[in-house]
């Protein structure tokens, strides 16, 4: 089982494990320290997805939702989605389905 062959590994090493699997760098988090500074303190380091050919060509450029880069368009788009798709209201329309 992959975590707890990481959960091994950080007991041996340190809290905070950076691991290159394939082409991509993954930094592995084994205690609720590090886990809080990196999803507390550093969370706007991490919260943009990498740039994806895919997204540019059928996602508008990625400016939909899914792949927008967060930011003041990002927190507007899911601002209007709350509302207008997962609100009180719009689950209520969409309750007979």
């Amino acid at each position: 089982m992959p975590h707890v062959t990481l959960a091994k590994m950080a007991k041996k090493t340190r809290p905070v494990i950076y691991l290159k699997v394939g082409i991509w760098g993954m930094a592995v988090a084994s205690t609720p320290e590090a886990a809080k500074a990196f999803l507390k303190t550093l969370d706007m380091n991490f919260s943009n997805s990498p740039p994806n050919a895919s997204a540019t060509h059928l996602a508008y450029n990625s400016q939909d939702m899914v792949f927008a880069a967060y930011g003041s368009r990002w927190k507007l788009l899911r601002k209007l989605s709350n509302l207008h798709m997962l609100g009180g209201k719009a689950l209520d329309n969409w309750a007979y389905i």
